[in-house]
Formats: structure tokens, sequence, C-alpha cells
């Protein structure tokens, strides 16, 4: 089936069924092929895919046009492979020049699986249009720790794909969601107050201790204080 027919056929069941419960719609893989075609890799390091710009526009990426003009789509996913020397995740002529400039793309795109495989790196993908990275471990390479005017941009672009994203969802179809708390969360806050309370008595009830003592101790010195100034007295005399 030819990419068109293809994806004409999925804009018309999967993507209206979604769209009537707001689901965000998902492209998956975008590059210049997807797993089960042009995609290949060995010992985590994915063969690059060599093609020509007439090749990719007019077969591999006319799905996604089509998913993302007339399906709605709100999410994309980026591809594991290399586009020539380029890793499709941070390909800025794809993800920003194709997807957002060309085909006016305003959701957000999210990385095919990143586990840092030296070629990944957080930094290089926001600036380049990824927004998110499906890092399942904490790793350095898949956090963003810059303060550079270009990457700080970068970031709130990708914060605001991503909040676009949510916030056309289904979860905010009727506006802000009612969140409902679960019976552990309302017991650990009445446990966590009664604790609070307790250490605040038990304050209150060392400060008074301490006090009471303290006046005692007063009352105590006082009185033999007088007598060693009157034995002085008779000495002098």
């Amino acid at each position: 089936m030819d990419p068109v027919s293809n994806t004409r056929l999925a804009t018309s069941r999967r993507y209206s069924g979604v769209k009537r419960r707001r689901v965000p719609i998902t492209g998956t893989s975008l590059s210049a092929g997807t797993h089960t075609r042009l995609t290949k890799c060995q010992q985590h390091k994915p063969n690059p895919t060599w093609t020509n710009e007439q090749a990719m526009r007019e077969i591999y990426l006319r799905s996604f046009e089509i998913g993302v003009k007339d399906g709605g789509a709100h999410a994309i996913m980026s591809s594991f492979n290399y586009i020539g020397p380029e890793y499709a995740g941070a390909n800025s002529a794809l993800l920003s020049g194709v997807l957002r400039d060309e085909w006016g793309f305003r959701g957000m795109v999210l990385t095919d699986y990143f586990a840092g495989y030296g070629y990944q790196n957080a930094d290089q993908i926001t600036r380049a249009g990824g927004d998110m990275m499906l890092a399942t471990i904490d790793m350095p390479i898949a956090t963003v720790n810059v303060q550079d005017a270009a990457g700080v941009s970068a970031l709130r672009s990708a914060s605001h794909n991503i909040l676009y994203t949510v916030a056309n969802s289904w979860m905010y179809e009727n506006g802000q969601p009612e969140v409902t708390r679960n019976a552990w969360e309302y017991i650990t806050w009445v446990v966590a107050g009664l604790l609070i309370l307790s250490l605040l008595g038990l304050e209150v009830v060392a400060i008074r201790r301490y006090r009471t003592r303290k006046a005692e101790a007063v009352v105590a010195v006082e009185p033999n204080a007088s007598i060693d100034e009157a034995g002085a007295e008779n000495t002098e005399e």
C-alpha cells in the first residue's frame, strides 16, 4: 500500500476515533524510514539512511505530512536512526524546517528510545526542535544544563510545545480538571498534622519546665547571698 492510501485510511479511522476523545494523536518515528522500512540497528548503532529529498518528501515523509495536516497530530516521535550523517532526533532541517515551518505542526516531538548512546544529546535535541527524551534511566546526557541564551530559548520552546499538547488534550476539554485525592493522601496529611502539633506541644512543655527550673534556682540562691553579705559586714567590724 502506498503512503498516501495508507495514511488516508489511518486518518479516517484511527485519527477520527481518538480525536473524539481529544487524545493527542501521535505520528511515530518521523524520519526517512520507520522501524519496519529503512531503519536498521546493529549493537545500538543505527545505520544511516541514505536517500534524496525527492524520495523523502514523496514517499517517506508524505504519510506524516498527511497525519499532521489532515489528521491533526499533536505529537510526533522522531526516529532512532540517522538521516545521512545526522541523528534524526536532532535534525533541525526535519524537526524545525519541514515539520514546524512547512507543515505548521504545533505539538511536541518525543525521541525514540533514549539511552545516551553517544550520538544522543539532550541539549542538541532541544536546539534542533525536539522537546522530550524517552529516557528510562537517569544520566547526565539526558539533562540540559546550559545557561547560554540559545539553550535557554530552546528549553522554553520545548516547554511551550509540551504544555500546548497537554492543554489541547481531553484532560482540559472542560477547563481545569478536577483532581481526585486518594484516601492515603488525606491520612498522610492528618498524621503529619498530628505529628507537627505534638512536636509543638512538646516544645511548649520543654520551655515551661526550663523557665520553672530557672525561677527555682534564682529563689534558692538569693537567701544564701544575703547570709554571705551579712557575714562579710561582721568581719569588717
